[in-house]
């Protein structure tokens, strides 16, 4: 008898462990394979595009980064180094980026920010973003003096020509030319430091005049078609393969 009781308490036993009426785990969402933060001002937010939301470069970007990636666009209009350590960079830090890309240095020139500080700034944002976990894709300052801003904010401008940067007065093309030279010295250094990504946009050369579509209308942020070149050049210096999609992923989002 005792046997028997044993034998059947032993299938009980069984059967609620291997049944198919047992319990099931309930599985755990996978996190997106690529968590992307866009940092920068104006150019990375798409002014200059007929529709930012859509034709923005981090926007074209997340089209080579597959449907599995997520981005977050923390673009700030007139940002500055300084400006975007304490307005971008910790709510990019919260969506804990696996990627991020970061375009500052024409406002900081603009501002006459002293390559000593921009370096110092920059190097701060990278290494923080890379501390994190994140793979940094740091962008250079592209050729500044044949856009047609720059001729509207010289001196010798054409009679009713406004500037479209305010009421700032520009310096010689080849001052210019010199402080875009040091500041991309100083991106490169940061670059090598922090093992990030340089994305050389000053090698595209005198776009203006080799490429004038690619400016917009104000004669100085990216054109749509701009913006698509310049995601481009990211996607070439991330190593990324083209993208079959037409169209921006859904999964966009703004800071």
């Amino acid at each position: 008898m005792r046997l028997a009781v044993a034998a059947l308490a032993g299938l009980l036993l069984a059967g609620c462990t291997t049944g198919g009426s047992a319990p099931r785990a309930t599985p755990t969402p996978e996190p997106p394979a690529i968590v992307y933060a866009a940092i920068g001002a104006s150019e990375t937010l798409g002014m200059g595009t007929d529709d930012p939301t859509r034709e923005s470069f981090p926007q074209r970007l997340l089209q080579r980064l597959g449907p599995a990636a997520t981005m977050y666009d923390f673009g700030l209009p007139s940002e500055t180094t300084a400006a975007a350590l304490k307005d971008e960079l910790p709510a990019a830090l919260q969506v804990r980026p696996t990627l991020a890309t970061v375009w500052l240095n024409v406002d900081d020139l603009i501002g006459s920010v002293p390559v000593s500080d921009y370096e110092a700034r920059l190097d701060q944002m990278v290494g923080t973003l890379r501390r994190a976990g994140a793979r940094v894709a740091v962008a250079n300052t592209p050729h500044l003096d044949h856009l047609p801003a720059y001729a509207a904010c010289r001196p010798n401008a054409a009679a009713g020509t406004k500037c479209p940067l305010g009421a700032i007065t520009l310096p010689p093309p080849d001052q210019v030319e010199a402080l875009v030279l040091a500041y991309n010295a100083a991106i490169a250094r940061v670059a090598a430091r922090q093992d990030a990504t340089l994305v050389d946009l000053y090698a595209a050369g005198e776009v203006p005049d080799l490429h004038p579509g690619y400016v917009s209308k104000d004669g100085f942020h990216p054109s749509a078609a701009g913006a698509l070149a310049i995601a481009g050049t990211f996607a070439d210096a991330l190593g990324l393969a083209p993208s079959p999609s037409p169209s921006p992923s859904p999964q966009a989002r703004t800071g």
